[in-house]
């Protein structure tokens, strides 16, 4: 393995199984409650935790997904608005760790390779 080859950029999508259904079911799904959590969206559509998250994540900021559980942004009412916001603190928090990581292990990968 050379240099080029580690860091070579890999096409990867996790997210490529999520079909247009999938993200109007869970859409449909909570457009017709409040809150949901983990567990009450995957008993209700049938799904994995990982599937649900899957699809939440292709619906991007259209879907609040905080402690609280899930729900769509235009449903919001003010009194949800701490707790997107606490989302917002908590997704920025994960990735300045996530970049650190990644900054760290390219360079040790880096060192390594040459």
């Amino acid at each position: 393995m050379n240099q080029t080859d580690l860091f070579a950029a890999v096409q990867v999508e996790p997210t490529s199984h999520v079909s247009e259904a999938d993200q109007a079911n869970l859409r449909a799904h909570l457009m017709s409650r409040g809150w949901q959590t983990r567990r009450e969206c995957c008993e209700t559509l049938q799904w994995d935790e990982r599937k649900l998250r899957a699809v939440a994540e292709t619906l991007g900021t259209d879907v609040v997904r905080c402690q609280l559980g899930y729900k769509l942004t235009e449903s919001l009412t003010r009194e949800d608005v701490s707790a997107a916001l606490q989302a917002c603190d908590a997704f920025e928090s994960q990735s300045k760790k996530n970049l650190a990581y990644s900054t760290g292990l390219r360079r040790r990968l880096h060192s390594i390779v040459g």
